[in-house]
């Protein structure tokens, strides 16, 4: 996916700019590592410590990402451009979203 989608995906969601930086990152930890299950770990962090030294490991089994955002600027609608571009950049058409209770599961259902 070029950045040109991203810029799409951005504008037709309205990202702030927090939210687009953070699409960047997936966007480009996708050009580095991909999504693909069989990802050699070891590799996959050294890519990533290489642009985001701050990453040190992933904690789990897997690649695991945590983005920061503060409150207010929309992890929501941020969770929305994720699972809009792992759709269009990489195929995935099965996505599970974990909601603490019905009020925010219906928020995010909403929005």
């Amino acid at each position: 996916m070029s950045m040109q989608q991203v810029n799409a995906i951005s504008n037709r969601l309205s990202l702030r700019q927090p939210q687009r930086d953070s699409l960047e990152i997936l966007h480009r930890v996708c050009e580095l590592i991909g999504p693909d299950t069989d990802t050699d770990l070891a590799k996959a962090l050294e890519a990533i410590k290489a642009e985001h030294p701050t990453v040190t490991d992933f904690e789990r089994d897997f690649p695991s990402l945590c983005f920061a955002l503060a409150t207010g600027v929309g992890k929501t609608r941020l969770m929305g451009a994720f699972i809009s571009y792992l759709y269009l950049a990489e195929g995935i058409r099965h996505f599970f979203v974990l909601a603490p209770n019905l009020t925010i599961y219906n928020k995010l259902l909403a929005d």
